[in-house]
């Protein structure tokens, strides 16, 4: 008997395996008139309430539309006719169901919703931690390798939970389709989990294009909100661990003569939504001459405040309140446990050559000729 329970028992499970493997193969659900892609396993409760009560919300305002019209024809008052009085002014079934049958809906949407809360705010113990930081404005994902990011990866198959704080001012994650979304308050840390399981692989050069989930800022920022535009890549469990321990090392698999122009526009790319390298007014002051500029500043340039024009760069990465350039506010954030002294040296690299890069995207123009 225990050996034939044994046996029910690994078929079971071979079923529930076999069943997961074609759905995940199948894909998520595809977006629809009111929702985008559902791609996590929450998705399926919130869709259901929120489909429950939009035809809680069809259903009455039919019902009450067409009981509207057919009264007033047929109550209408007719020409040469006396108004009546003696109209009915209680009906104890009519007002029992118009009380009983809205409590009931009301419980049910209750009983539904606060256990979908609890789900999706209840992370699993086995979920896999990713520390959020967000300023303005951008997102920093950092992981438990050391390994940061801008754009959030996180593994397949597994529920993922987000930590998040704010440097500044009140943020929001939202990830449509994942149907999460949680402020994040300066002062206090928030969390929010789910679990995708369709990798979408990660983003190459080389590559065919790779299309992520979008990751918004939903609470309005500054002008520079919608900069905190991201995406997220679903990764495979191989795939994902290979990349947290390349991207923890990225830095340190450059040689120190090429970090300039192979870190360096990485770098910039989370510096782009503040400063420019054409002139162009940004939120920041442009890179265009900022080495000659960092040597004319009154009292604080090369020789003066600073001794270099290096140290006035990391103190301004690290310290950014420090100087002010004039005409700008002291809106930078601190990039301090974002960027190590490799990084930093890859920037004032990448400050020093912007000759060899183009002034639009920042791509370094001597690979494209080589």
């Amino acid at each position: 008997m225990s050996m034939t329970l044994q046996t029910l028992t690994h078929i079971a499970s071979g079923a529930q395996a076999a069943s997961a493997f074609a759905q995940a193969a199948a894909g998520p659900e595809p977006a629809n008139f009111w929702q985008p892609v559902a791609a996590s396993t929450n998705a399926a409760a919130v869709d259901f309430m929120w489909d429950f009560i939009n035809w809680i919300c069809y259903f009455f305002f039919a019902l009450v539309v067409a009981l509207m019209v057919y009264f007033v024809i047929k109550y209408r008052h007719r020409a040469g006719t006396a108004f009546r009085t003696d109209y009915p002014h209680h009906n104890t079934p009519l007002e029992l169901t118009w009380s009983i049958l809205p409590t009931i809906l009301v419980i049910a949407i209750f009983w539904f919703g606060f256990k979908g809360y609890l789900d999706v705010t209840t992370a699993p113990k086995n979920s896999f931690e990713i520390q959020v930081q967000a300023q303005k404005w951008a997102w920093n994902f950092k992981y438990p390798n050391g390994a940061q990011s801008d754009d959030l990866y996180v593994p397949a198959n597994r529920p993922v939970r987000l930590v998040m704080r704010s440097t500044d001012v009140l943020h929001s994650l939202y990830i449509p389709d994942f149907r999460v979304k949680k402020d994040v308050v300066p002062g206090r840390y928030s969390t929010l989990w789910f679990q995708c399981d369709y990798p979408t692989g990660a983003p190459s050069e080389k590559g065919p294009k790779v299309d992520g989930h979008h990751l918004f800022c939903t609470e309005y920022c500054g002008t520079g909100h919608s900069n905190m535009n991201r995406k997220v890549y679903v990764l495979a469990e191989a795939d994902f661990t290979q990349w947290l321990s390349d991207q923890s090392q990225w830095l340190d698999k450059i040689a120190d003569d090429e970090l300039y122009f192979k870190a360096g526009p990485k770098l910039f790319a989370r510096c782009q939504q503040c400063h420019s390298l054409d002139g162009s007014a940004g939120i920041g002051p442009s890179w265009k001459g900022i080495v000659e500029r960092v040597k004319a500043y009154p009292n604080v340039g090369e020789g003066k405040q600073y001794p270099t024009f290096e140290d006035y760069i990391r103190t301004s990465i690290l310290v950014p309140g420090e100087y002010v350039v004039p005409g700008y506010a002291n809106a930078m954030p601190t990039f301090k446990g974002q960027l190590n002294d490799r990084g930093i040296d890859a920037v004032i690299g990448f400050m020093k050559h912007l000759d060899e890069f183009d002034p639009k995207t920042g791509k370094y123009l001597k690979a494209a000729a080589k």
